[in-house]
């Protein structure tokens, strides 16, 4: 399966791009994911929010993207945050320290007023 992902604004300043499926080896092109936040960065964007609720499996290449989006934001100026993680993909952020690097919240309000 590959993963699906789409953004939607949840006010003006925040961003949120949601992903369905697996974060996983071949299910995602790290590619596309990095292409599409820098083309929200050059519009503007720079708050945004990584909904997991619908990811359902996470691997070393799923971690590999979440860094390279949180670099990318980095860069530009802005922050980053990560909600909905349960299950093994809380595990596996939890394995890799993820959260000292990038805030992890519960529900899509904790995180806008994080990075707000």
């Amino acid at each position: 399966m590959i993963v699906r992902f789409g953004f939607r604004q949840v006010d003006s300043e925040v961003t949120v791009m949601d992903f369905t499926g697996p974060l996983s080896t071949p299910g995602i092109t790290v590619a596309n994911v990095e292409r599409a936040i820098k083309r929200r960065i050059e519009e503007g964007s720079r708050k945004l929010v990584l909904d997991l609720n619908k990811v359902d499996f996470l691997d070393s290449s799923g971690v590999g993207l979440l860094v390279v989006a949180l670099s990318a934001m980095e860069r530009a100026g802005g922050k980053m945050a990560i909600v909905g993680a349960t299950g093994v993909v809380k595990q596996v952020l939890g394995t890799v320290h993820l959260e000292r690097v990038i805030g992890l919240y519960p529900d899509l309000a904790s995180a806008c007023e994080a990075i707000g």
